[in-house]
């Protein structure tokens, strides 16, 4: 099956070429890549096009965001399979051979994710980001409450499916990748493989800095709407509970992050873990313990923690 690459960038030259040189650099050669860039001002589209000789593609769109640039891409790429790239993200070598032959074996599952090495760039932080689901039927629940796929450039899909669910919902800003990976999921087999595929990469300039607030309802509104409009999951109202939760901790580390109100960091946190302190319990305690602690005492905390461990291990 043919493989198409679509790296969306928006003011991406401080991250392009490595994007790019990742893509090209695979064990299983992709058969197309194309480069839309969504309305840059910066030198994005001179680096892209540097590596036409290479075959690399290039099209500009006014920003319309990464849901739209991505339709784009879609578009104007035949593959049968569709694998994704943020511009500030790097695929690992092996992505596109273990992903592409996962789905050449198994022709029932329409995509398929893995797990991330996620860098905070800002602390120069590494560290692996998710898990493998206990079952199908666990993943098509969870994946209502939070995005356990991950970002697009974690998966590959195949175009058929596209087809019959429909592409990006370009009117939503933030979460229109889990919408999609919702309805995918709801008529489809979907896998992820227990191993890292990206590098991640978290920094100042990333779309998780800009207008928090608001991107924490955009994800809140993609997983109540889901689990309302669900007809198939039963418990409607635990999986709600579930969800207000996390999207709750979440509201108290946002704030934690930028200084907020104590107070209100601290009621939103006990709010998160006494609501529903099952799920993802001992994070949701970590937060309420920053928040009532602050920075200073929780990071001293940490270090000390840190220091017995390692004492310990000698």
């Amino acid at each position: 099956m043919r493989v198409s690459a679509v790296i969306t960038a928006f003011n991406s030259e401080a991250f392009i070429a490595e994007a790019i040189s990742s893509v090209l650099e695979q064990t299983r050669p992709v058969d197309e890549i194309l480069v839309v860039d969504d309305g840059s001002t910066d030198h994005t589209r001179d680096i892209v096009e540097s590596f036409s000789p290479k075959g690399v593609r290039y099209t500009y769109q006014e920003n319309r965001g990464a849901g739209a640039a991505r339709n784009r891409g879609i578009r104007e790429t035949s593959g049968e399979l569709l694998a994704f790239l943020d511009a500030d993200d790097i695929w690992l070598q092996d992505k596109t051979e273990s992903q592409h032959d996962f789905l050449s074996e198994h022709p029932e599952v329409a995509l398929v994710s893995g797990f991330a090495w996620w860098w905070n760039m800002i602390e120069d932080r590494c560290f692996i980001s998710g898990e493998a689901p206990k079952s199908f039927e666990s993943l098509r629940r969870d994946l209502l409450v939070y995005n356990e796929i991950g970002n697009p450039s974690r998966a590959m899909l195949r175009r058929s499916a596209l087809a019959n669910v429909g592409v990006f919902n370009e009117n939503i800003r933030w979460g229109q990748d889990w919408d999609l990976w919702i309805r995918i999921i709801t008529r489809y087999n979907v896998e992820i493989l227990p191993k890292p595929v990206i590098l991640y990469r978290w920094h100042e300039k990333n779309l998780s800095h800009v207008r928090g607030w608001d991107r924490l309802y955009s994800y809140w509104n993609v997983s109540r709407q889901a689990i309302q409009s669900n007809p198939s999951i039963s418990q409607k109202p635990l999986l709600m509970l579930r969800s207000w939760s996390l999207f709750t901790q979440r509201r108290a580390k946002y704030l934690i992050r930028q200084k907020g109100p104590r107070w209100q960091s601290v009621v939103y946190a006990l709010a998160a873990l006494f609501s529903y302190p099952t799920d993802m319990g001992s994070g949701k305690f970590k937060t309420l313990v920053h928040a009532l602690l602050g920075d200073g005492l929780y990071e001293s905390g940490k270090r000390l923690i840190r220091s017995r461990r390692a004492r310990g291990s000698v």
